[in-house]
């Protein structure tokens, strides 16, 4: 190798050892300015002593630029703030608040795609927007006197190499701020009470554990939650119209061979009876519905006309509207009983039409009062009374007869007309007893006088109930009318009477 190969491989080393010395000193002279502006904690701290100007440490191989001196007519009249010395200030110009005006084109576009707003110089508690969190005391309150031991007694590790510098600087933030809730009180616009959701602890702890390695060696094939389940609202409304029935189908059947030693007839019988109520209250307003029909066919081996014969055949319609009165359970009320039958009705061997449909009609009304209970027994379950009774000083009682062939004084009208009417008072009362929750006692009276005739019917019937859907049924009716011709046998009273066995469904 010849030397001035060596000559030049030595003059190159010189300048590259030169160019590297001079930008490490310009690099660290940059870094130290650097850290002079954006130490706002420092800043803080000598701007809070309006003697003592800042103060930016000068490198030693680059001479420090000449204090700028701003002119106070410059700034606003409304503030008196103090601007720090700065080496900028002989590169750039100042606005009239005191911050520095760069130029547009310091940074390229591109350049700044991608940074967020942690990514800025700005991002210390110091600058952000004050919200007032209700820290007012300070953290190292206490009422007990300080202790002289020194704070890193027996520390094997510096404080520098802890977090002991961070928990410092973060209590003077929070000191700062503080100190300006209390002294600006009205500049603070905004509060944590103002917003709807906050970051919770939990939250933070849920992101964190979805990091452990270890938790699907934990986990179960099936998860839980402990959360309280979500239940979908339902708005109940209160009903004022309450619905009820009761429906039965009953049979009974006898035999008697004919050399039986006193005699009889063998007949089987069907029952069908069925109750409708649809009952109103409102306030003090009560309206109350109850459609029944009852129907009952047997056997009649002694009619030579006909197979099968009718014994009871009722279609009856009872309503009554009322206003709370006084007493709790008094009111002023009005009732309609509306009664009459669907098919015909024939003697036994005859063709002479007894009864048939609107023949006859009862219609009877009034007006009075009406009184009701309804009481649960507090001792057995299941026992409750049902009472209503009714009583009408003013009424009415209207017979009809809405077919020809049908003799009008069988029902106590005068021969040539169809209708009768008689004005005086009723009487109507009904009972409902429940025993158990398998016997029922439904009774039902009702007495009418015109002061010169009395009507009056008492029906009883007794339901005792083998399971939900079978049951036995025993049903009275007496009826007293002395309207119509006496009976050689039982004078002006009226029997009927029947014991059935069979299917029974009420809701």
């Amino acid at each position: 190798m010849s030397n001035n190969t060596i000559m030049k491989q030595i003059g190159l080393f010189l300048i590259f050892f030169l160019v590297s010395f001079l930008s490490s000193a310009q690099t660290a002279d940059s870094l130290q300015l650097f850290e002079n502006i954006t130490d706002i904690e420092k800043l803080i701290q000598q701007g809070s002593n309006q003697n003592e100007p800042i103060q930016v440490a000068p490198s030693d191989t680059q001479p420090q630029p000449p204090p700028i001196s701003v002119r106070r007519d410059t700034m606003p009249k409304q503030t008196s703030i103090q601007l720090p010395r700065n080496p900028l200030d002989s590169l750039y110009r100042r606005k009239p608040n005191g911050t520095l005006q760069l130029p547009d084109n310091l940074y390229g576009r591109s350049s700044l795609s991608g940074l967020t707003f942690r990514d800025t110089i700005f991002y210390n508690p110091l600058f952000l927007p004050m919200i007032f969190t209700g820290n007012i005391l300070p953290t190292d309150l206490s009422f007990y006197p300080p202790k002289n031991d020194t704070i890193y007694r027996g520390s094997l590790i510096s404080p520098d190499r802890t977090f002991a510098p961070d928990l410092i600087h973060n209590e003077f933030v929070k000191n700062t701020r503080r100190d300006f809730y209390r002294n600006y009180p009205d500049r603070v616009e905004f509060s944590v009470l103002q917003f709807d959701s906050l970051p919770s602890i939990a939250q933070e702890k849920e992101i964190i554990e979805d990091f452990n390695p270890f938790k699907e060696l934990l986990s179960t094939e099936t998860s839980f939650s402990l959360d309280a389940p979500q239940i979908d609202k339902t708005e109940i409304r209160r009903r004022y119209w309450i619905t009820n029935g009761e429906h039965s189908f009953q049979l009974s059947q006898s035999y008697f061979s004919p050399n039986w030693h006193k005699g009889g007839t063998s007949n089987f019988t069907f029952v069908n009876n069925h109750v409708v109520r649809m009952n109103y209250h409102k306030n003090k307003v009560r309206f109350n519905n109850t459609l029944e029909w009852r129907l009952s066919l047997f056997t009649a081996p002694d009619d030579t006309l006909r197979k099968y014969r009718i014994g009871d055949d009722l279609i009856r319609y009872y309503g009554d509207f009322g206003i709370d009165a006084f007493l709790k359970r008094w009111s002023y009320s009005t009732n309609l009983d509306v009664r009459s039958q669907l098919f015909n009705n024939y003697p036994t061997n005859s063709t002479e039409l007894r009864s048939t449909f609107l023949a006859p009609l009862y219609v009877n009304g009034g007006i009075g009062l009406k009184y009701n209970l309804d009481k649960r027994s507090e001792k057995v379950r299941h026992r409750r009374t049902r009472f209503d009774l009714h009583l009408a000083p003013v009424s009415f009682n209207f017979r009809y007869i809405g077919n020809r062939n049908v003799d009008v004084a069988r029902y106590g009208i005068e021969e040539g007309k169809n209708s009768k009417i008689d004005l005086g008072s009723t009487i109507t009362a009904n009972l409902i007893y429940d025993f158990n929750r398998y016997i029922t006692w439904n009774s039902r009276l009702k007495y009418f006088t015109s002061y010169d005739k009395v009507e009056a019917e008492f029906e009883n019937t007794l339901n005792m109930a083998l399971t939900n859907a079978f049951s036995t049924r025993f049903f009275l009716n007496l009826r007293y009318d002395d309207s119509v011709p006496p009976d050689p046998k039982f004078n002006y009273l009226q029997i009927t009477q029947l014991l059935s066995f069979g299917l029974n469904y009420k809701w």
